[in-house]
């Protein structure tokens, strides 16, 4: 008995020694000058309306010259010279042995403290202008609202790797310190490989160790670029734009143009057609371009236990992610992309990751697009923990199809029955023709709610993680998640559904973006007390 209240003294003395070691702090660092740069063009840009603004009312009182250039001077001189130095002289970072802190703030000081272990991502973006000077911006993500991040604006780009080591570390000395004490259960320690304590490795060491998992090549980039529906969505917007035009220009310039366009659609149909496949094609190739500048280069590497995902053209950008950070997997397929045997995949995490080229910070591309036959190999690469295998879901809705149908069918048919009564009332039959838009409208959200039921479903692959399958209007989904992600089970059915036992059910899930909750829009309520018990089961 004594010898082991020796050992366990021995064991906190350890523990001692370890926590004093992770709490020597380390020195404040500024941010690279580079910072005051870009401080000084943000404050160009923005003094010009004040500038403006200020010459407007000084010419009212017909000040003398030297007094307009003074104030504008003055004005210059503090936005762009005195502000910006500052800001630069009075922010500060560093990084200890348990978290990163940031000081920042002229008259309001904010000391922003982020522990290694409630970091969710780390995502860094290198411009072409910051690429000479090895500079990066650092986008430290924590789990919640953006607003709990922390945002470096240029710091070396080894900080990126110091900071992802640091991170590593203390998470290994924690494991080790839970198996010292034999308080941990397999399932807290993450799948992937185990991380190394004897202390951090040098950032340019860290930089050349890894494996490629992935590399998108051009062919894949242009394929995700002409399978993007979101060019649909910029022929709408230039629809939008003409309007918006109407209301700027003179009525009289508008005419004009409208007149010249006509002339020239009244050329045959041949000229009508070769002027619709000249916009398809230019709103093509913008997406194309586009899609480059997004994705060029695009490489999945492991890194420990980080999975780090690098792309980009004029802008490099690089996201770390901890692989027991993620919280669910996301496959997608666009009505083209089905066709076309084409999936997406994105991971969902409980916290933004930065901002993205098209201004999305919430959901990682892992594979921005792959074929059916490679995607599970594939993800057996990326992600080997997941374990994620062709899903062979049960349908929920299978023969309930029309409890789904029943609301658009009786809404359309009652919208028809009073277009009709109304052109009967009014003695007019043109008005008839008015009930092809109910008819149209309810057709396509009948077709909705059918691609819904056909393909909602679900498979438990274990003990600790399920597969979801559904659909996002035209396009469906599977959703690969854990137990542990599940946040509650919500169950709801009306009075006629519940005497022959269906119900509709939710249950929300702890991630940032994505898919936020697995729903069955009408399950038997068998299969749904099996997912209730299976959700809301303690851990083993």
């Amino acid at each position: 008995m004594q010898t082991a209240n020796i050992s366990q003294d021995e064991l906190s003395d350890q523990d001692n020694q370890s926590d004093q070691g992770n709490q020597q702090i380390g020195d404040w660092r500024l941010l690279h000058p580079l910072a005051l740069v870009v401080d000084a063009i943000d404050g160009i840009k923005s003094s010009v309306s004040l500038i403006i603004a200020v010459a407007v009312i000084l010419f009212r009182f017909n000040p003398p010259r030297w007094t307009i250039w003074a104030v504008g001077t003055a004005i210059v001189l503090c936005a762009c010279v005195i502000a910006p130095l500052l800001s630069y002289l009075n922010t500060k970072y560093r990084l200890t042995g348990e978290s990163v802190e940031y000081h920042s703030g002229i008259v309001v000081r904010k000391h922003n403290i982020i522990a290694y272990s409630h970091i969710h991502a780390i995502s860094s973006d290198e411009p072409f202008y910051y690429k000479p000077f090895s500079v990066v911006k650092l986008n430290i993500a924590s789990a919640g609202i953006t607003s709990a991040d922390m945002l470096l604006k240029a710091v070396p780009s080894k900080v990126q790797y110091e900071l992802e080591h640091l991170r590593n570390a203390s998470h290994s000395s924690r494991l080790d310190s839970a198996a010292t004490h034999e308080e941990f259960s397999a399932e807290t320690l993450p799948a992937g490989g185990s991380a190394s304590t004897e202390g951090v490795q040098q950032p340019e060491q860290a930089q050349v160790q890894g494996t490629r998992l992935y590399r998108a090549s051009t062919s894949d980039i242009l394929l995700y670029a002409l399978t993007d529906l979101r060019f649909l969505a910029a022929i709408v917007a230039l629809f939008g734009l003409f309007d918006r035009v109407r209301d700027v220009v003179s009525e009289q310039l508008f005419d004009e143009a409208a007149s010249t366009v006509s002339s020239f659609l009244r050329g045959g149909v041949l000229v009508v057609i070769l002027l619709v496949l000249f916009l398809v094609v230019s709103i093509m190739l913008v997406s194309v371009a586009n899609s480059m500048l997004q994705f060029y280069g695009f490489e999945v590497w492991r890194r420990e236990d980080d999975l780090v995902i690098v792309r980009g053209l004029m802008t490099r950008r690089r996201v770390t992610v901890p692989v027991d950070r993620i919280q669910s997997v996301g496959i997608q397929q666009s009505v083209i992309r089905r066709m076309l045997h084409l999936n997406s995949v994105t991971l969902a995490l409980s916290a933004s990751h930065g901002e993205d080229d098209d201004g999305d910070s919430t959901s990682i591309s892992v594979l921005p697009v792959i074929r059916q036959r490679e995607l599970i190999d594939t993800l057996a690469r990326v992600l080997p923990q997941w374990d994620i295998p062709n899903p062979h879901v049960q349908r929920t809705a299978r023969h309930l199809t029309r409890y789904l149908l029943f609301v658009p069918w009786v809404t359309t048919t009652l919208a028809v029955l009073s277009v009709v009564l109304f052109a009967v009332i009014k003695h007019e039959e043109i008005l008839l023709w008015w009930a092809l838009l109910p008819l149209i409208l309810g057709a396509l959200w009948s077709l909705l709610r059918w691609l819904r039921g056909r393909y909602e479903g679900f498979q438990l692959l274990d003990d600790h993680r399920i597969v979801v399958s559904g659909a996002r209007g035209f396009a469906l989904f599977w959703v690969v998640t854990r137990r542990s992600r599940i946040q509650s089970v919500q169950r709801q059915t009306s009075w006629m559904r519940q005497r022959r036992g269906i119900e509709r059910m939710t249950m929300p899930l702890f991630v940032y973006s994505g898919e936020s909750e697995l729903r069955f829009s009408v399950i038997r309520q068998n299969q749904a007390k099996q997912l209730q018990e299976w959700a809301t089961r303690l851990s083993q």
